[in-house]
Order: C-alpha cells, then sequence, then structure tokens
C-alpha cells in the first residue's frame, strides 16, 4: 500500500477532479488493506497529509462510511492489482461523498431490486433498450444518433408502463451510480496509458446481456454511464444542473433531449437469446447457492428474532425467498448488532429484512454456557440450541 501513496498524495487533487465534474473537490478518503488503515482530508489528520491507523471492522469494502461523523470514502486495496483502478475507484467514492453533502435524495428503494423479476418481455426490450444506448453513444453521425436516442427513450418508456416499479429501481441507481460511473471513468481515462481499452471495458459490461440479467443493481452502473456520455453530447452544462435537479437520472436526460419523437418500434424476435438469458440467470444463481451450501465447516442456522442490519447491495444474489450475502451482512439479534464477515444466506418471507432463518459455516463450533453461545468471528448471543450435529448445529434466539 506504501507503493502507492506518493502517487494518490499528487494525482488525486482538486484541479483534476473539477475536469472530471464541476465543483467536485477532494473530501475525506481511505485506502486500506489486511492490517492498516491510511485517512487523507479528515479532520481528524491535524494538519498532516495523511494519518495511519490500525484496521478495524469499520472498514470494510469499497464504499462510503461516516468515520468519526464524517463521510469519508473508502477503498480496499487489496481487491485491485493496478494504482489506476485504486485512484478511479476513489474518485468513484469520493465523489458519493460529495452527493451526500449536496443533499442527494435520490435513492433507489434497494428491496425493489432484490424483488426484481426475471420477465420475458422485460428483458427482451431491456437487451434492445442497452444497444440502442451503445449505438448512440458510438454514432459519428449527428441524425443516426439522434434516430438510436429516439429508440431508447421509446424502449424505456415502454418498459415503464409494463414494470413501473422495477425500471423506477433501474432510473434511481442510474441516478445514484451512473454519475460515479462517469467520473469513475472520467479518472481511470485520465490516468491510464491505453484509453480505448477504458471505454471497451465499460461498452462490454453494457452489452453482456446474460451478466446484466444476472445483477440488475450493477448493469445500471454502465447505462447510467452511457447516458451521462451522451448528456455530454447534449448539454454543456448539465453536470451543475443535474446535482440541483428533483429529476432521475433519465427523466433528466429525456427533458433534455430537444428531438424526441414517439413512434412505433419493431420489436425483432430474440425469443431464443431471452430463453437463453432466463435459463442462465436461473442456473447461476441456483449455482451460488449450491456452492454455499457445499462450503467447509459446520453449518450454523440461526432462527427467531433476526432482523437485517446491513448489507453490501452489490454482494447479493437473491433466489425466490433467499438472499445469498457473498461478503458480509449485519444483523439485530434481540436488539443488538451483530457484523458477519463471511457469506451468509438468509430466509425470509414477504420482507427482505425479516429474517426467519440465517446460515453460515464455522471453523470451529460454538462455545455454549448456559445460555450464552459464543460463536467465531461473531461474537456472544442469547439463545437456545435446538438440535447439534457433528457438522451443523441449529440456534433459536
Amino acid at each position: 500500500m506504501q507503493n502507492i501513496l506518493e502517487r494518490i498524495l499528487t494525482t488525486l487533487c482538486s484541479e483534476r477532479l473539477k475536469n472530471y465534474w464541476e465543483d467536485l473537490h477532494p473530501v475525506a478518503f481511505a485506502i486500506f488493506d489486511e492490517k492498516d488503515v491510511l485517512i487523507f482530508n479528515h479532520p481528524k489528520c491535524n494538519g498532516e497529509s495523511y494519518i495511519k491507523l490500525a484496521k478495524t471492522e469499520q472498514f470494510h469494502a469499497c464504499t462510503c462510511i461516516l468515520f468519526e461523523e464524517v463521510p469519508t470514502a473508502i477503498v480496499d486495496t487489496t481487491l485491485y492489482n493496478s494504482f489506476e483502478d485504486i485512484y478511479s475507484l476513489l474518485v468513484h467514492e469520493s465523489f458519493h461523498v460529495f452527493q451526500h453533502l449536496s443533499g442527494e435524495s435520490r435513492y433507489p428503494d434497494e428491496i425493489l431490486g432484490f424483488n426484481y423479476p426475471i420477465d420475458f418481455n422485460n428483458i427482451q426490450l431491456r437487451v434492445l433498450e442497452r444497444k440502442r444506448l451503445f449505438e448512440a453513444f458510438v454514432s459519428t453521425d449527428q441524425k443516426e444518433k439522434q434516430q438510436k436516442i429516439n429508440e431508447f427513450i421509446i424502449l424505456r418508456d415502454k418498459r415503464t408502463e409494463l414494470f413501473p416499479d422495477y425500471v423506477e429501481y433501474e432510473n434511481s441507481v442510474e441516478t445514484i451510480e451512473g454519475p460515479a460511473f462517469y467520473v469513475e471513468y472520467q479518472a481511470l481515462n485520465d490516468v491510464s496509458s491505453n484509453q480505448e481499452n477504458v471505454i471497451s471495458k465499460y461498452a462490454e459490461q453494457l452489452l453482456d446481456s446474460n451478466l446484466s440479467h444476472i445483477n440488475i443493481r450493477s448493469s445500471c452502473y454502465n447505462s447510467g454511464l452511457f447516458i451521462c456520455l451522451l448528456l455530454d453530447d447534449i448539454s454543456k452544462d448539465w453536470k451543475v444542473e443535474f446535482i440541483k435537479s428533483n429529476l432521475n437520472l433519465y427523466q433528466f436526460f429525456k427533458n433534455a433531449f430537444p428531438y424526441y419523437t414517439p413512434v412505433e418500434i419493431n420489436i425483432p424476435n430474440t425469443s431464443e437469446e431471452v430463453f437463453q438469458i432466463i435459463n442462465n440467470a436461473k442456473t447461476t444463481k441456483s449455482i451460488a447457492f449450491a456452492n454455499f451450501n457445499k462450503s467447509e465447516g459446520i453449518k450454523l442456522t440461526v432462527s427467531g428474532a433476526v432482523k437485517l442490519a446491513g448489507f453490501d447491495p452489490m454482494n447479493i444474489t437473491q433466489f425466490n425467498k433467499q438472499a445469498l450475502h457473498h461478503n458480509f451482512s449485519s444483523v439485530k439479534l434481540i436488539n443488538k448488532d451483530y457484523f458477519i464477515k463471511q457469506p451468509v444466506c438468509t430466509t425470509f418471507e414477504n420482507n427482505f429484512r425479516d429474517i426467519q432463518l440465517i446460515e453460515l459455516f464455522l471453523n470451529q463450533p460454538p462455545i455454549h454456557m448456559d445460555n450464552r453461545i459464543i460463536i467465531e468471528n461473531i461474537g456472544e448471543i442469547e439463545g437456545t440450541i435446538i438440535s447439534k450435529e457433528p457438522n451443523a448445529i441449529h440456534i433459536v434466539v
């Protein structure tokens, strides 16, 4: 981590950030590895360029946190191999802090995302819509570009009529994450030695029909990015206006496009492709749960008064009434929060946060003392063991 420190200090500066987005400026941020955390631009630095602290549970993943009541962007350097990737992710997460400080309120209802349907008509229109979005971006002919944008808008509006809640979820994710991906792209493009590869990376993510229907949330990052890139062609001052707007990114884009004309679009027969996408999505999700259930160790099941308190929406696989949290989750057991830094499967009935039971795998069996149970890497809980086998234990709280 020390080897990227000087490059970050010299590269992540006001002049560069303002080139990515008007009024964007350095905020409190941190980079960390397995042992140490380096914190920058934070009141705790007391005028120093940075300070080093021992890593705690609060520093996990790439996100934004409140560190000592200050919104702080954080990036896990162990997840990336290059300075360019770490730098662009710092800009991305710093933008989220900027959004927070700007009073952003257009955040998505994540529960809608977890219940997003695998529907034939939606997928058929969505695949075509994303193709039109990319074709509009790459077109160098102004008339053709306008036609492709027009078709993109018509397709998005048609989906909105059919699936209003779920398309609104996509619109909201694009609104928050699209601009963050946009500044990430600008930053990566700025420091990369091969700019052509940069846009290809994001284009592949936009157009991969299988991946974009396995994780709907992350797929909206890319569509949001390309909407932002098209806005660069349409409106000079769109960034300043958008931050102040109450509209979601798509509606802002539609309003900014002066040539919109509603017309009928011929939808090609892509049944074979769509059924393949549906089967692939279901198979991929089933495999994820099957692999989890094959994990080594002692399977711990906890049921009773359990609430989901925190989660990473980018790293969840949801299928039927189960959610597989791949990296971490936070649960509330009898009014006490527990942070679980490992894969966890939750089962729920109607509300994603109201958990019927959680399942995870332990390296060591829990220690039972009266009505207290001490669980490895989780802590002490109050509960009753209702079944116990050599490789499985069920606790009720």
